[in-house]
């Protein structure tokens, strides 16, 4: 078979008539093997660039998914003045309580990824003025200190919304690395088959141009047999008729050979602007390939059922199914969560001057009493007190932080929430979804195994259905080859026709074309035995980098 023809039996001439020209091809030769044109395709393919910014898609949605749990720090400051309307004069004597608060607190807060658990520390700090005469310290500030602890026991304790969008999206990262799979094996797939229809296209265009010559061969015999007077000149309309339908036929081939051509380089190219749309792709191999030795069925069957990338990645999807079914049955507990907390508090500030309220209102009755008790030599009542603050509360920030680090004036709880919906109607629904959800996945599977199964056979039968028409093929061939030449001997020796020179040269090339089909068919079976046995990646020496 011949390797070359486009290049130089595109620029013959037959009779004056030269090939047509090919649309966008004015530079070199592009000859590549069967591994390079895969090489280049993997590099440069728009659908495995596009498939691989899918992949970065899904990874980022995982981070993201992370965010939820990422710790929150929190700074609230506040100021507030406050007049308050008050019914008594013990706090205020003109009905008007004025208070002053200045606030700067903060919060951390981290969500835990296991049990669903929460904890959380809160630092209050409080400076507060008030016309309140009864206050002893004034200014004075407040903090507290308050460490708590949220444990979900029943719904939210092993998965929750947060925790299976995490999982899920982790899956993902998973299903989507098999989908770049499928798309890798899809695309070798389809180069192969390109590469090889590219081959079979330019072998039978060569046949077909080797038939016009043979054709325009036929006819330079005839005319110089009739011009010897050895044949009649009717002979002639007929053999020049064939040539041109000849003719019409290889054009044809050639305009097929450039469309293939245009679906390989599809595949190949990054781009419109890239160099290899201006050359010409010739096949550096048009042999068959060497098909895989022989299996028993059963064997491949369950090796492609191990190997087959989709049934790894329906597997991923069963998972997702699975806790998204966990997920609504635990949705059905009612919300029952552990709180606890501990806190310490701290108060200090300046003691507020003057008299308190009670002795000055008493301040007189008090003075004119001790003066009758003087005359009466009695001893003088004492001043009106409520008694000194302890030390530990009077002083500044420095005080406060001490009371409350040292753990002066503790403060313990735990409790419980429960929350508990008669009728989950969501959850149940939720539930039924994920049970109709797995149900679809198992006849997914079965419906993915079957048609595994079938591709498998079909596979191995067309490689050794291809293997019996290379055979025949070639016997053909042979055998119509040593019918043209005898045909072309007695038609020299005037005991032929046109008709039987043609019809045997029509024979031959139609022999040598089922040849050039049964080898394509053979490589392209032996390529889809590769994919439905799941060994195209290996086969390539293709592996993916996590």
């Amino acid at each position: 078979m011949r390797t070359l023809f486009l290049t130089a039996l595109m620029a013959a001439t037959l009779t004056g008539q030269s090939a047509p020209s090919r649309v966008g091809i004015s530079g070199e030769s592009l000859r590549l093997t069967l591994h390079e044109a895969t090489e280049m395709a993997l590099k440069n393919n728009l659908e495995i660039e596009l498939e691989r910014t899918n992949t970065a898609v899904a990874r980022a949605f995982a981070n993201g998914a992370r965010g939820a749990f990422d710790p929150l720090f929190r700074y609230t400051p506040l100021a507030e003045s406050r007049t308050t309307p008050t019914a008594s004069v013990l706090q205020a004597a003109d009905g008007r309580l004025v208070d002053r608060l200045v606030a700067n607190n903060f919060s951390f807060i981290q969500r835990l990824t296991q049990r669903g658990a929460t904890a959380r520390v809160d630092f209050e700090n409080a400076r507060t003025s008030t016309s309140n005469q009864f206050v002893s310290l004034n200014p004075f500030t407040l903090s507290r200190l308050v460490l708590s602890y949220s444990q979900p026991l029943a719904r939210g304790r092993k998965i929750d919304r947060d925790r299976q969008e995490l999982r899920v999206r982790r899956k993902q990262v998973e299903i989507s690395s098999s989908d770049f799979q499928l798309r890798l094996i899809d695309l070798i797939l389809r180069v192969e088959q390109a590469y090889w229809d590219l081959a079979a296209a330019r072998e039978d265009a060569s046949v077909k141009g080797d038939t016009v010559e043979w054709a325009r061969l036929q006819v330079e015999r005839t005319r110089r047999m009739i011009a010897s007077g050895t044949l009649a000149a009717v002979e002639l309309p007929a053999a020049t008729a064939e040539y041109e339908r000849r003719r019409d036929t290889w054009y044809a081939s050639l305009e097929a050979v450039t469309l293939i051509e245009n679906n390989l380089k599809n595949l190949l190219a990054g781009g419109r602007a890239e160099p290899i749309w201006s050359r010409e792709v010739l096949p550096a191999e048009t042999q068959m390939m060497q098909p895989p030795a022989p299996v028993a069925l059963n064997e491949a069957v369950a090796d492609a059922l191990k190997r087959r990338v989709e049934l790894k990645s329906l597997g991923l999807r069963e998972q997702t199914v699975a806790w998204q079914k966990e997920l609504a049955a635990d949705q059905l507990r009612p919300q029952v969560n552990l709180l606890g907390s501990y806190a310490n508090s701290g108060v200090a500030g300046s003691v507020r001057q003057g008299d308190n309220p009670f002795g000055a209102l008493q301040g007189a009755t008090t003075q004119r009493l001790n003066e009758l008790s003087v005359r009466a030599g009695l001893p003088p009542l004492p001043p009106v007190n409520f008694g000194a603050l302890p030390p530990s509360l009077v002083g500044g920030y420095g005080t406060v932080l001490s009371n409350v680090f040292g753990g002066n004036y503790p403060t313990l709880q735990v409790g419980l929430t429960v929350d508990w919906t008669p009728r989950n109607r969501a959850a149940e629904a939720g539930v039924a979804q994920a049970v109709i959800g797995e149900r679809q996945l198992k006849l997914e599977r079965a419906r993915f195994e079957q048609a595994i199964e079938v591709q498998v056979r079909n596979s191995l039968q067309s490689i050794e259905t291809a293997r019996q028409r290379i055979a025949a093929a070639e016997a053909s061939a042979r055998a119509a080859g040593e019918k043209l030449a005898s045909e072309e001997r007695l038609f020299e020796n005037g005991e032929s026709t046109n008709f039987l020179v043609l019809t045997r040269q029509n024979e031959y090339a139609d022999s040598r074309r089922r040849e050039v089909a049964a080898r394509l068919d053979l490589n392209k079976a032996a390529s889809r035995l590769q994919q439905a046995l799941g060994q195209t990646l290996e086969a390539h020496g293709v592996a993916l980098v996590p």
